[in-house]
């Protein structure tokens, strides 16, 4: 069998969005400890992408350093868009383990890494279910808000 170069893999920035938080509620349940924090604002800046977060529209679901997060975000256009974050949460204490602490709020600082599922309505925002898109986020703790970088897979 011959040998095949395999293609790289390139990525295009295509959006950010800061998600604001005003309260985190631990939930310990029989099988794992669970965060639940609902956004209560947030904005969508970038070349692909402008918006809002839409309030209480969802929420973050962390347990064991898993991330299943979902929200609606409102396009500029007026679009409403469904958002799945699933992914990673980070200690931000250089040693790139997750974090397996359930209650991950208070003044420290994490990050992410992810991949969000899109469910777009037909029209221009459509790319965004039919685009594989990584993503990175940062979670700060004064005030309480996540940035979220995204990048399209070419």
């Amino acid at each position: 069998m011959a040998e095949q170069e395999i293609p790289g893999i390139e990525l295009e920035y295509v959006f950010s969005i800061r998600i604001d938080f005003k309260e985190r509620i631990n939930m310990q349940g029989p099988r794992r400890d669970r965060v639940y924090v609902p956004p209560i604002g947030g904005d969508i800046w970038g070349p692909k992408l402008q918006g809002r977060v839409v309030p209480y529209s969802g929420a973050d679901f962390a347990s064991g350093g898993l991330l299943n997060a979902h929200y609606m975000l409102q396009a500029d256009d007026g679009t409403w868009i469904y958002i799945n974050n699933m992914g990673y949460l980070y200690a931000r204490d250089g040693s790139g383990t997750r974090l397996d602490d359930p209650s991950w709020g208070g003044d420290r600082d994490y990050y992410f890494r992810l991949t969000p599922y899109f469910d777009a309505p037909h029209g221009p925002h459509e790319w965004l279910n039919d685009t594989v898109i990584l993503g990175t986020g940062q979670r700060h703790a004064n005030p309480d808000h996540t940035i979220f970088t995204y990048y399209a897979v070419l």
